[in-house]
């Protein structure tokens, strides 16, 4: 499976059955989870979960919105305008009867008529969509589906090349760490004996139990775990690019914290003033990819 984004668009349009032409839009940006909208008219309802079914199950993440527009391509007959004659009657018999004890008027205008939401019902003919139509409405959200995937794998294998970048550069980052482990370890352990002789000058000292001392320091301040683990990390993260099988935007998202996490443990333990400076760059450097990857399906 391609990495896709959760950022795109889909169209389609076509007949749904006779009386029906149908425009189907599609947009998605991203979300931590799927949300979906499908937008229809009261009278178009029992499309509505035949739409839904189509676009849950080709999408696993991102707010999604739906819109269906249908419009009348000829050929049958229009909307029904019902009146409610009865209500009609009362109503025009209690105004009668006021008009006779109040000083108001007795007459209703039609414009008076269509404020009273009550008095009138609209029945469209698309309230009965046969199999026809039903199946119809599948395609053309299977074909807005494909347009959406399209575009949302299209923008993905864009982020997929410029995180495989960024993980490539924090790899190079860590190359010269590893390198001089050793080196920053025994720095550590002679300045910190150096300073301790300097601090304590005048006081007779075990120079076993500085040495001791020195080491117990130096130890806690070896970052070769942490090397291991981004190492293991960055792995994993570059097979997840690559991954055949479902959504991996989760996934990542996790590991790009545990990575952030390890570089700040690394900066804790940084004496050292050129490891510092490359700890800064490996931060900023996975920031950006946490930013990217929350848009990652």
């Amino acid at each position: 499976m391609t990495l896709r984004s959760m950022t795109g668009f889909g169209r389609a349009g076509g007949v749904l059955g006779p009386d029906w032409t149908a425009e189907l839009t599609v947009r998605s940006i991203n979300h931590r989870f799927l949300d979906l909208t499908v937008r229809v008219r009261d009278s178009e309802s029992v499309l509505e979960p035949v739409l839904r079914q189509v676009f849950a199950r080709r999408l696993a993440r991102g707010k999604v919105e739906v819109t269906l527009r249908l419009t009348r391509s000829g050929g049958g007959s229009g909307p029904t305008i019902s009146v409610d004659e009865r209500l009609l009657e009362s109503l025009l018999a209690r105004v009668a009867d006021l008009s006779t004890r109040y000083p108001i008027r007795g007459e209703l205008q039609a414009r008076d008529l269509l404020t009273i939401p009550q008095l009138f019902s609209v029945e469209s003919p698309s309230d009965g969509f046969g199999p026809d139509s039903l199946a119809a409405a599948e395609r053309l959200g299977e074909q807005a589906a494909d347009a959406l995937v399209a575009m949302r794998e299209a923008e993905g294998r864009r982020l997929a090349e410029e995180l495989r970048g960024r993980i490539a550069a924090l790899e190079a980052g860590l190359a010269p760490l590893a390198a001089r482990r050793d080196e920053i370890v025994r720095a550590i352990a002679a300045t910190l004996a150096e300073r301790m002789k300097t601090l304590f000058a005048d006081l007779p000292l075990d120079s076993g139990r500085l040495e001791q001392e020195a080491a117990l320091a130096a130890e806690r301040s070896d970052i070769a775990e942490e090397l291991a683990r981004l190492t293991g990390h960055l792995a994993q993260f570059r097979e997840l690019l690559d991954a055949e099988a479902g959504p991996v935007g989760k996934k990542l998202e996790f590991l790009s914290q545990e990575i952030l996490r390890e570089i700040n443990t690394l900066g804790s333990k940084a004496r050292d003033r050129d490891l510092a400076r490359r700890v800064l760059e490996m931060k900023s450097e996975t920031e950006k990819i946490r930013e990217q990857v929350q848009n990652v399906e």
